[in-house]
């Protein structure tokens, strides 16, 4: 990051929370969208391989409706068993694969896990990171995701568009530790280790990210909570997405969990499902604007014998997901996606000046000052943005 300072006149010490910033970005012809999934196992994509529905996926990444321009980060990670945290809470950790068997960068979004070859839907597979030990075609290959569906239906619908695909779910997660200070670990590492670097690549590329939006995925870990704690916890996580990834009022698709006996596809329902997370995700969407429920009552879900039940959605449950949550994406449009506006900070420096520190990428900056004001221009290759700092008091 390269700052040129220039003078600031008639400022005086006021503290970080009482600075104003305003953003202006230039329109860009580079502008391309950016999907993220966050949340737990779901999110993750649990489904086991069915080879009708593989069949099909496959043909369709294989022909030539696929223009190679979907692309999701990649990085080696798994999930670790914790001790019971601050809250009372078993935690399960998302941490860095012992496998690295490819470096954390783009690879083609496709439909299931094959990363050694340069395409994935995943991130990571419980205790195994991402890697498959399993060659051939009938194998789990990491699983299934929403992802293989979602990009083939985004991409139907915009064929022109480039897709940027981000994503962690952390099996077994409670949203406490994507939510709450006391166990913030997943938040974190998506954050650090996922969300900036993606990000980052995109902006020192030359591209303009959009939020086409986010999946949130996750409640059966919290099927004790009750609707306080989780509504809670899920105010202060659309925080988080509002104020720290750069996209202010993003749409944001949040996934119910499904009721025993509710399931019209699977009656039988989910063995983890709490009253308590759903009533506080339905507050939450009547109070957010930018929040939409996908009711997964019509998804199809997978009976598996070490949970005695149906706790995952199958791989048609998932693939529905996708196609639902891609009809939606799409049917918003692109002037509805939200731009990204660097996240920062404005700092004191030793001269009496003041200078903006930007959370998320490296552009060249170069201030102005006009009175009273300060403007921060940022530039990067693909575009420019600038950000205003009024003193809280001036002479």
């Amino acid at each position: 990051m390269h700052i040129r300072l220039l003078p600031c006149k008639k400022i005086f010490a006021a503290t970080i929370t009482m600075l104003a910033a305003a953003f202006h970005a230039t329109a860009s012809d580079n502008e391309v969208p950016v999907f993220i999934t966050i949340g737990q196992s779901n999110a993750d994509g649990s489904a086991m391989y069915e080879a009708p529905i593989d069949s099909l996926m496959k043909q369709w990444y294989t022909s030539d409706a696929n223009t190679g321009r979907m692309k999701i980060w990649y990085r080696s990670c798994e999930v670790q068993n914790q001790p019971t945290n601050a809250l009372g809470e078993s935690a399960r950790w998302v941490r860095d694969g012992a496998v690295t068997d490819v470096e954390p960068g783009w690879l083609d979004l496709w439909y299931r896990n094959e990363n050694t070859e340069g395409r994935t839907a995943m991130n990571m597979i419980h205790g195994y990171g991402t890697y498959s030990t399993c060659d051939g075609v009938d194998c789990a290959q990491g699983r299934r995701g929403m992802e293989g569906s979602f990009g083939r239906d985004f991409l139907t619908a915009m064929p022109e568009s480039e897709l940027y695909v981000i994503k962690l779910g952390v099996s077994g997660s409670a949203i406490s530790s994507w939510a709450n200070t006391l166990d913030d670990h997943n938040w974190n590492y998506f954050y650090e280790n996922i969300f900036k670097p993606a990000i980052s690549d995109l902006l020192a590329s030359g591209k303009h990210p959009r939020l086409a939006g986010v999946w949130w995925m996750q409640g059966c870990a919290d099927q004790y909570s009750d609707k306080d704690y989780y509504k809670e916890s899920l105010v202060r996580l659309i925080d988080r997405i509002n104020t720290d990834l750069g996209f202010p009022q993003g749409r944001i698709y949040i996934g119910h969990i499904v009721k025993p006996g509710e399931s019209k596809v699977t009656p039988s329902g989910s063995t983890q499902y709490g009253q308590g997370v759903r009533d506080a995700q339905d507050e939450v969407a009547e109070t957010f604007g930018q929040v939409e429920i996908v009711d997964t009552d019509d998804f199809e879900m997978q009976f598996e014998e070490p949970f005695n039940g149906y706790v995952h959605f199958s791989h048609a449950g998932v693939n529905q997901i996708g196609s639902e949550l891609a009809s939606r994406v799409t049917q918003r449009g692109h002037e509805k996606w939200t731009p990204f506006t660097t996240p920062g900070r404005w700092i004191h420096m030793p001269n009496g000046s003041v200078a903006f520190i930007p959370a998320i990428g490296s552009p060249e900056i170069e201030y102005h000052t006009d009175g009273d004001s300060v403007t921060a221009i940022l530039k990067y290759p693909g575009f420019s943005e600038t950000k205003v700092f009024t003193p809280a008091t001036t002479e």
